[in-house]
């Protein structure tokens, strides 16, 4: 992973649905359908198959792309298709085919489709994945902690040192998607540790450590949020990926800080919200900032 991609410049994108991770760009769908395209296994993805199928395939001694079945489940599992009466044998087995599988491609698709699921269960083998030997497949795992429900990692349920060291690394996503999740879980010792990161020359890492300490309310944050708030789509493209944003990354990062601040109900920036409904040339960012307004006043 290049750094230009650990700033999320890539085209392909998830956002997690997380009011603190809203700005978070994940490179994964344009890596998937190039290898896809180099290893010739588009006839592989057959939806004909069932779960059950696609699990069995996993657990499979001769079957080749199992990569591609744990991508295949992963999106079964965002669309719904799995009944939730059978996720603890989905936990079950899937932590099994975490456990056993030599290719990490395998493991974090695997980790994605357990994280898709949004199932308490699937905390312990997560949690091992933190320490996975591939760094992709730590972030799969960081991405899909984050996606556990609130009341599953916090009081105490988890132990935070884990992504508290990403933060210490030098893998930028990795920083950037743990000090979103640590402030999601409200993680107090992570808040002087993600305040530094206000200051970084990554403006990536700069906007994310505002978004993410918006859930602490912490005022420090408040300069850098309005920066965000008011920034200007830009006439041209610079080529410094360390402090240039594209449209798209300038319009999720206004996203992530809108919805956020709705949640979190905090209401310091007010002032600044009632600017961006009046100079906001992206309507849908204006109309969201004049919702967020409306509900923080009320």
């Amino acid at each position: 992973m290049t750094e230009t991609n650990s700033s999320g410049k890539k085209s392909g994108k998830l956002i997690l649905e997380n009011p603190f991770i809203g700005s978070l760009i994940v490179p994964i769908a344009i890596v998937l359908v190039g290898a896809l395209i180099i290893f010739g296994v588009t006839k592989l993805l057959s939806s004909d198959r069932s779960y059950r199928d696609l699990v069995d395939e996993l657990q499979s001694k001769t079957f080749g792309n199992k990569w591609v079945a744990a991508y295949e489940l992963s999106k079964k599992l965002n669309s719904s298709q799995i009944p939730k009466s059978d996720y603890p044998w989905l936990v079950e087995n899937l932590s099994l085919a975490y456990l056993s599988s030599a290719d990490p491609r395998t493991r974090g698709f695997i980790i994605a489709a357990l994280g898709s699921m949004r199932e308490p269960l699937s905390k312990n083998i997560i949690l091992k994945a933190l320490s996975d030997s591939d760094k992709e497949v730590q972030f799969h795992a960081v991405v899909a902690l984050g996606n556990l429900p609130k009341e599953s990692m916090t009081g105490g349920q988890f132990d935070s040192s884990l992504l508290i060291e990403k933060l210490k690394g030098d893998d930028q996503l990795l920083k950037q998607s743990a000090m979103l999740v640590l402030a999601t879980f409200k993680v107090a010792e992570a808040q002087d540790l993600i305040r530094p990161f206000l200051r970084d020359q990554n403006v990536i890492l700069k906007y994310s450590a505002a978004t993410a300490l918006i859930n602490f309310q912490d005022e420090v944050a408040l300069e850098v949020l309005s920066e965000i708030l008011l920034l200007k789509e830009p006439a041209l493209k610079e080529k410094d990926p360390l402090t240039s944003l594209d449209a798209s990354q300038i319009a999720d990062f206004k996203m992530g800080v809108l919805l956020a601040l709705n949640n979190t109900k905090w209401t310091k920036l007010n002032d600044k919200l009632e600017e961006v409904v009046k100079v906001e040339s992206n309507a849908k960012i204006a109309l969201k900032a004049k919702d967020t307004l409306i509900n923080l006043k009320n």
